[in-house]
């Protein structure tokens, strides 16, 4: 007996999932445009990113529909002389084209776009270390005046003297070990020095704030460069991801519309 076709064979099931996975990635590219907030350049980073991750979606799709194309006709070229314009394949490579032009655009779009998030980043970050300079300024001068009218007050004064004997009498008992000895011993010391020079509490809230603006300064280079490497891990690897979605797409639009002879190119025989 003689085989009949019937319609999952596979060139037809071959352009079915071709088409389900075109049209599901578009569908999931409406769904991340919406809400559009342009304006926001922070979206619009994000959106690009998750394009460009989706972008090879609508290719794999393209690549089954022409595989059973190629299946079905031995070429992209139509078996019927008719205009190509009214064949799905023409819009295929169609759609494949401004998938090319939109993944190009793409590209300076979201390089410039990552680069303002970035500069924004480092302003906020520069911003927000300044505050916390001056916050420490005003809290070590704060703190210094308030050491300095203690002092100078007789029952602070007497508050001292007790505390440095209870230290005294502690280390002396032999009671602390390790690092509650070594703390006895730097507070002892500590006080010690205030009260035997009261005015060395200005040395000693400089070198605290020095100590301070250490650890905000080296917080702030990490934040910095957290923000800088955020930049090229995603303004450039997606970018670059962008381009070639765009040369694969133009590559596929333009040798699929030649070989059908929409662009000038001889339509290729189509198999029998």
């Amino acid at each position: 007996m003689k085989a009949t076709n019937s319609l999952p064979t596979a060139p037809f099931v071959l352009r079915l999932i071709g088409i389900i996975l075109i049209v599901s990635a578009l569908v999931n590219y409406l769904s991340i445009l919406f809400p559009p907030n342009f304006s926001d350049k922070t979206w619009f980073v994000a959106v690009i990113a998750q394009l460009v991750d989706r972008g090879i979606v609508p290719l794999v799709g393209l690549g089954f529909i022409f595989t059973g194309s190629f299946l079905e006709h031995g070429s992209l070229a139509s078996g019927d002389r008719g205009k190509p314009f009214g064949t799905f394949r023409f819009w295929a490579l169609l759609l494949s084209l401004l998938l090319g032009l939109l993944f190009l655009a793409a590209f300076p779009l979201h390089l410039n776009n990552t680069r303002q998030v970035s500069d924004q980043e480092l302003e906020r970050i520069d911003r927000e270390a300044k505050d916390a300079e001056s916050q420490l300024d005003v809290q070590v001068q704060q703190r210094q005046q308030q050491i300095t009218a203690a002092l100078r007050d007789p029952n602070q004064a007497k508050q001292l003297d007790d505390q440095l004997k209870q230290i005294d009498a502690a280390i002396a008992s032999g009671q602390l070990k390790g690092d509650q000895l070594e703390q006895a011993r730097r507070a002892q010391k500590e006080l010690q020095a205030l009260k035997a020079n009261p005015n060395s509490v200005a040395d000693r809230a400089k070198e605290f704030r020095n100590q301070q603006l250490t650890g905000l300064r080296e917080r702030r280079q990490t934040a910095e460069n957290d923000a800088r490497s955020r930049f090229w891990k995603n303004g450039v690897q997606v970018g670059i991801n962008s381009l070639l979605l765009s040369l694969a797409y133009f590559i596929v639009g333009w040798v699929g519309l030649k070989e059908m002879g929409v662009l000038g190119g001889k339509r290729k025989p189509v198999m029998r």
